[in-house]
């Protein structure tokens, strides 16, 4: 089924102005510490995955000749730099606070991309890209869709972060994909790609959240090990609920409708002018501004 591209978005390169001050608390979601630490355990592996992607579109590149997509690509590029950025703020402030034990883990994932540069083929790395962010688009939806649960009461500037982040998660959606389809289709060897990739990236959120539990005590509470398991069952079967369009062998992302939420938060940015941040936390119903 051929993609209707008359729905696609527009990408927009969005400077964000996100501050995190030294009093940002590691368990920022004081209802929900064990999902703080599974969002900071994530958070800790954009700044050496979003890199491995924008290089992986970058090399790309050249080889297109659809012009649209050359666009696309070179705002997606735009759009992850400003992620991880983003999130490599938040990290330096929680790495400060004394987890000495991250530096093993944030090595290790360099390592890992680095090898996928020099090792891997092209193919395989616009394949973990656009399984990336096939598993990303999922994780937007729900997030969005759960946002009153995981969000409410919580520091406005890292659910903001978190919710602005996948926003244009789903925004880009359609770059990475229509990448590997361009130069390389196979639709078995995209799903290969798009497992791969969530397994990685899993992988890596989990060490870090575990380190910092232990160091804090909390990963021998019963009760946080209670609650952690919820928080990832939850996660899993959401995604996988999401996902599952992605595993469908005529599967474009323009096909998947986007949250009105966050169609909303983009007219709220542009009636803004770029003023508009920060998020109510307290009402999460529509992204106003509440900071």
């Amino acid at each position: 089924m051929a993609a209707d591209n008359s729905i696609r978005p527009e990408l927009i390169v969005r400077r964000m102005p996100f501050s995190f001050d030294d009093d940002i608390n590691v368990k920022w979601n004081p209802l929900r510490p064990e999902w703080s630490y599974m969002v900071n355990g994530a958070s800790l592996a954009m700044p050496y995955l979003e890199p491995y992607l924008i290089r992986t579109m970058r090399k790309a590149l050249p080889n297109f000749t659809n012009e649209r997509l050359i666009e696309e690509v070179k705002k997606y590029i735009g759009q992850e730099a400003q992620h991880y950025q983003q999130h490599k703020k938040f990290n330096d402030v929680l790495k400060a606070s004394g987890y000495e034990e991250l530096a093993v883990i944030e090595e290790e994932m360099a390592r890992d991309f680095e090898l996928f540069d020099r090792q891997r083929s092209p193919k395989f790395n616009l394949a973990y890209a656009a399984g990336f962010e096939s598993m990303a688009l999922a994780l937007g939806h729900w997030l969005i869709n759960n946002r009153e649960y995981l969000f409410a009461g919580s520091d406005t500037r890292v659910a903001s972060l978190v919710l602005w982040h996948f926003v244009e998660e789903i925004e880009h959606k359609c770059a990475a994909f229509d990448a590997y389809e361009d130069l390389y289709g196979g639709y078995f060897y995209r799903i290969y790609g798009t497992i791969f990739a969530a397994l990685h990236v899993m992988k890596y959120s989990r060490k870090a959240y575990i380190a910092m539990m232990k160091k804090d005590g909390h990963w021998a509470s019963f009760k946080s090990r209670v609650n952690l398991m919820r928080y990832s069952g939850g996660f899993l079967f959401g995604v996988a609920k999401e996902l599952i369009h992605s595993f469908i062998p005529w599967h474009h992302p323009l096909d998947i409708k986007d949250p009105e939420w966050s169609d909303e938060w983009i007219k709220e940015y542009e009636e803004s002018k770029g003023d508009f941040v920060y998020l109510d936390t307290n009402n999460l119903m529509q992204p106003k501004g509440g900071v």
